[in-house]
């Protein structure tokens, strides 16, 4: 336990602290004030009172989260896990998600795989480009049906012929 540190106004001071570096969740502003050593009598005033003034709010939280993920190109499941890393609720997760354009997944899935396939055009042979970009996406996150959509949306022997041509 830090020295002096047991004290309201401390606990307050440090929570500040670590709401003004980044967001955080209300478990994760709970982690970092037990690792510097506050009892639970302290950090669960402070954090109320965080709420109450509106600087911890874990739904505003999940959907930037949210928002910036899927800006980044990842799937349903890994948004799903990174809101579960920060240590929100698994309800508030799933109604976050439940928010959303169906289509979005759907959508994201197809950009990255857009992205992915520029990268690709090197690979000869159009089943192993298939199989590199199903895994691409599958690490993305995605549902294996919004894969499956995604990838059978494409001619993957035409692409690869046309990839063939433009090397020639």
């Amino acid at each position: 336990m830090p020295k002096a540190a047991s004290t309201p106004l401390s606990a307050m001071d440090r929570a500040l602290k670590i709401l003004a570096a980044s967001p955080v969740s209300e478990a994760e502003l709970r982690r970092k004030l037990r690792q510097k050593g506050y009892p639970d009598l302290l950090i669960d005033p402070v954090i109320a009172d965080c709420r109450k003034r509106g600087y911890l709010n874990d739904e505003l939280l999940a959907q930037d989260s949210l928002a910036y993920l899927r800006q980044r190109g990842s799937g349903s499941r890994l948004v799903q896990l990174k809101l579960q890393r920060r240590g929100l609720d698994s309800a508030l997760i799933k109604a976050v998600l439940n928010t959303e354009d169906p289509e979005c997944d759907l959508e994201t899935c197809r950009q990255a795989l857009r992205e992915k396939l520029r990268g690709l055009k090197h690979e000869s042979d159009w089943r192993k480009r298939r199989e590199k970009a199903f895994r691409f996406l599958t690490a993305r996150g995605f549902k294996h049906n919004s894969i499956r959509a995604v990838l059978s949306e494409i001619d993957w022997r035409a692409e690869f012929a046309d990839a063939a041509s433009a090397e020639q």
